[in-house]
C-alpha cells in the first residue's frame, strides 16, 4: 500500500525523491557520485564510504575515494569506483 507521499508525488506528476526525501545518485562512469538527501556519514576510508539514507545504506567500495564537496542535503565524491551498492 502507497503512503500519503508517495501517493500525491503520483497525482501530480511529481518526482518522488523530493516528496518522499529518497537519496538521489548521479554516478559519472566509475570515477564520480553526487548523491542528494543522504542523512549522515557512517564510514570513510579510503576504499569504502557508507552514507545513511532515507531507504538503508550506500556503500561506496573502490580505491583513492574522496569526499570533494559536502553540504547539509547533499555530497559529491570521487575516486575509483568498484562497486555502489544499497544496504538493507
Amino acid at each position: 500500500m502507497k503512503g500519503i507521499r508517495e501517493a500525491v508525488a503520483d497525482s501530480f506528476g511529481l518526482p518522488k525523491d523530493v516528496m518522499m526525501n529518497m537519496p538521489k545518485l548521479s554516478i559519472g562512469g566509475n570515477r564520480e557520485v553526487y548523491i542528494e538527501n543522504y542523512k549522515g556519514i557512517l564510514e570513510y576510508t579510503a576504499d569504502e564510504i557508507r552514507l545513511s539514507t532515507t531507504i538503508g545504506i550506500v556503500r561506496i567500495c573502490g580505491k583513492n575515494l574522496n569526499i570533494d564537496r559536502i553540504r547539509l542535503n547533499d555530497i559529491f565524491i570521487s575516486g575509483y569506483f568498484r562497486a555502489v551498492e544499497y544496504e538493507l
